[in-house]
């Protein structure tokens, strides 16, 4: 109960908050209804105000255009340029108050949809949203968590631990296919941070981020394509710079691994690319500075620090550190190779 009054008094107050209010969002199709309309509006009252006066010319242009007809006002009959323009009045009037019913109906149609659906708009801003919560999409989540970033996650069929997870953690979950134009403008991509599209389907991954980029276009869109080659070919052809393979990224870890198990794989930089690894250092003597070998951080007693000097490290550290991969182009596992220099002490 004292939960539930907390949350009801944080959205109280987020309605109170200017910060937190965001202008109406048009429909750009209502907008050009309404637009029509008003310069029929108008056009019709400028040309029968002669005949009428102003305050009837108004009065008899929306009977007409509505279709009311009393019959109180008529156009003269002897003039065919007015009976002309009351007609015209009448199918303008017709034709827009159909299109108005149409789109509401619509509208009341897609509200319908929507709340059968478990969807609900989003009002966070400088969120990230993380479309897919699969295997790689769980992970993803949860480091985004522990780094404190706020999340709207989108999945079509979310099981019970992750709709449990939203709740303990406070995280909006919405259930629905991240394609679709009415799932995506639920997710206030406007004010969003960043989307990680992490679905099991490339098309469907490559469709939300090009969905996502219609409606913002400098939010940083990351991909997951299965296929390397596919990968490559939509960051040339559509300009994602964010599209990887996870396949591709999994492999040089793996490999590492096999040869050297402090290997956590490889990263590219500056057009250079760089192996990844984890060294313990032993009892054996101070150790010495591999080739090549960029020292980033140590782990010392479970105390977490920038390193800079490998002459800095004692027997029990566990040191992270980044080696090039231009010397070692003979089929020689870099890491490996780095590894058995350090702890040798040359």
């Amino acid at each position: 109960m004292g939960r539930t009054r907390r949350t009801l008094g944080r959205r109280l107050r987020s309605l109170w908050d200017p910060s937190r209010r965001q202008p109406p969002r048009l429909n750009p199709i209502l907008v050009r209804l309404a637009a029509a309309a008003l310069v029929i509006f108008l056009l019709g009252t400028w040309h029968f105000h002669s005949a009428f006066g102003w305050l009837d010319a108004v009065y008899f242009v929306v009977t007409t255009m509505t279709t009311t007809g009393y019959g109180d006002l008529s156009p003269d009959p002897h003039n065919p340029i007015d009976i002309i323009a009351a007609m015209l009045l009448m199918l303008s009037g017709i034709t827009l108050t159909g299109l108005f019913i149409a789109f509401g109906a619509s509208l009341l149609t897609r509200v319908h949809w929507v709340t059968m659906q478990g969807l609900r708009p989003v009002h966070r801003r400088g969120h990230i949203i993380v479309c897919g919560a699969g295997s790689i999409g769980s992970g993803a989540i949860d480091l985004l968590l522990a780094l404190g970033k706020r999340l709207v996650v989108v999945e079509i069929s979310p099981d019970s631990s992750l709709v449990e997870q939203a709740r303990e953690q406070s995280f909006d979950l919405l259930t629905g296919d991240a394609s679709r134009d009415a799932t995506l403008d639920l997710c206030n991509l406007g004010a969003a941070h960043a989307l990680i599209a992490l679905t099991n389907v490339d098309t469907l991954n490559l469709e939300i981020a090009l969905g996502a980029r219609a409606r913002n276009p400098t939010m940083p869109v990351v991909l997951r394509i299965a296929e390397a080659s596919f990968a490559q070919s939509i960051a040339r052809h559509f300009e994602f710079e964010t599209t990887f393979s996870a396949a591709a990224l999994a492999a040089p870890a793996f490999v590492g691994l096999s040869r050297f198990a402090g290997s956590r794989g490889r990263v590219a930089f500056a057009g250079r690319e760089f192996a990844v690894g984890e060294l313990v250092i032993t009892e054996d003597g101070p150790p010495a500075a591999p080739q090549d070998a960029i020292l980033i951080a140590v782990s010392r007693e479970g105390d977490f620090a920038i390193a800079h000097e490998f002459s800095d490290l004692a027997p029990g550290d566990r040191a992270l550190l980044v080696v090039s991969l231009e010397r070692f182009k003979e089929g020689k596992d870099t890491l490996a190779a780095a590894a058995q220099r350090f702890l040798q002490g040359g």
